[in-house]
């Protein structure tokens, strides 16, 4: 484990300062607080693959992702009418006992490397003032709505995580091993900097 840590840049702590890290899901449910300790994020997201891995193989399948989806659908659709909204989905989260506030430190942030991968680059946006205004991530439930009616299926949920699934999927062969998901969820950390 160490070693596939290693080689996706988890064997140096690559938080950056005033930067907390919230680790979800790839279907976004929310595993842990916030935090700018980088092994407890990296635990978090481990667990998290654990329990998704329920044949115990030790590699994602995409039924065993689309079925993470079809669990938390009905955790996020909180009038239980088929459909999840972004205020449904606000108020299932500020509700977890892992809430907490954004920290503001005062600074300004910007992708730490030009290299960033299509993904990240599609998340990069400009500010008023023209200079790069970069979110890491585009939030994995709301992002599912594809016909933009501001609402998301079951069927939609499942679609994202299916096209999810296949971008962590990075040699191709059908299931997404543990080092492979620690790519991606490591992300973050190397995408950001902090400008002096």
């Amino acid at each position: 484990m160490a070693l596939a840590l290693a080689s996706c840049g988890g064997g140096r702590d690559t938080f950056r300062p005033g930067i907390r890290y919230s680790p979800v899901s790839p279907v976004g449910e929310p595993l842990a607080a916030p935090t700018r300790d980088a092994e407890a994020y990296r635990a978090a997201m481990r667990d998290w693959f654990t329990r998704a891995d329920t044949d115990r193989n030790g590699t994602l399948s995409l039924l065993e992702l689309t079925a993470e989806a079809g669990r938390v659908f009905p955790l996020y659709d909180l009038n239980r009418d088929g459909y999840v909204t972004s205020y449904e989905l606000t108020q299932y989260r500020v509700n977890l006992p892992t809430h907490s506030a954004p920290a503001d430190t005062g600074r300004r942030l910007r992708p730490g490397r030009i290299d960033m991968t299509p993904d990240e680059a599609a998340t990069a946006r400009v500010d008023g003032r023209g200079r790069a205004d970069y979110r890491m991530g585009i939030d994995p439930v709301m992002s599912a709505d594809s016909n933009a009616d501001f609402r998301v299926t079951p069927e939609e949920l499942r679609a994202e995580a299916t096209r999810r699934h296949a971008i962590m999927d990075q040699n191709g062969d059908g299931t997404v091993s543990r080092p492979e998901f620690m790519e991606q969820a490591e992300g973050p950390m190397r995408a950001w900097a902090v400008e002096d």
